[in-house]
């Protein structure tokens, strides 16, 4: 009979484990709901959560809303707005339409610009376009160019021009230099032979070379074949 009472308390703590160990189950399986509440790309069962936790998920999804209006996404509900918050995106909508055509990229609606911002993107245009004309690179409209701005395009196309010959790199065309600059390229030319005639390089033309040039190079095989 001594033994009865130990067994039952025995007993007892063997069913209480069980039940202490639910509860910390049943409370991570609710934390982990409303985690998945406040995730939007999880699926959310809200009869699970209490009146605080569901006034929390409603306010994180009309933030989360918002975000997504304020930047444009197409996910926006502008129903979920107060009257602040539409005014705040209205404005942000004008102002990236504004810079959209202000940097030409991107979707540019025009007529949602007044007569001061469609002065500024036409002037922003017309110095990206003379950018690009000066450039050599993308599309130029030389009819938007002032006569100045005319000549110093052909100045700017002139002097790579220039460049490029006298880098012997990309095409050269020669026809509207001035008698210095036939000279310039002309020795770069032949500066840039020398040195690959002396580098043994497969692109020298030893007809070329001057007379002194020849003895130099003459010298310097004869030099090589010593070594080897």
């Amino acid at each position: 009979m001594k033994f009865i009472p130990c067994i039952s308390i025995a007993l007892l703590m063997s069913g209480a484990a069980p039940m202490q160990a639910a509860g910390p189950r049943r409370q991570n399986s609710h934390s982990k709901q409303f985690a998945d509440c406040l995730d939007e790309f999880s699926p959310c069962d809200r009869s699970a959560l209490n009146v605080q936790e569901l006034q929390e998920v409603r306010r994180v999804t009309q933030d989360r809303n918002f975000l997504d209006c304020f930047s444009g996404f197409s996910d926006c509900d502008k129903k979920q707005l107060n009257a602040q918050q539409q005014l705040e995106v209205a404005r942000q909508k004008r102002d990236q339409n504004l810079q959209n055509c202000m940097d030409g990229i991107g979707e540019c609606n025009l007529p949602e610009l007044n007569d001061q911002d469609r002065q500024q993107v036409a002037q922003s245009a017309r110095v990206r376009n003379f950018q690009t004309c000066l450039d050599g690179a993308g599309e130029c409209d030389t009819t938007q160019l002032t006569v100045n701005q005319k000549q110093q395009v052909e100045n700017a196309n002139h002097d790579r021009n220039l460049q490029s010959c006298l880098e012997g790199l990309g095409q050269c065309d020669q026809a509207k230099f001035s008698s210095q600059e036939q000279q310039d390229v002309a020795r770069a030319n032949q500066d840039r032979n020398l040195r690959e005639c002396l580098d043994g390089s497969d692109e020298c033309d030893r007809g070329r070379l001057t007379a002194m040039e020849q003895r130099e190079m003459a010298a310097l095989n004869g030099d090589r074949k010593l070594q080897n």
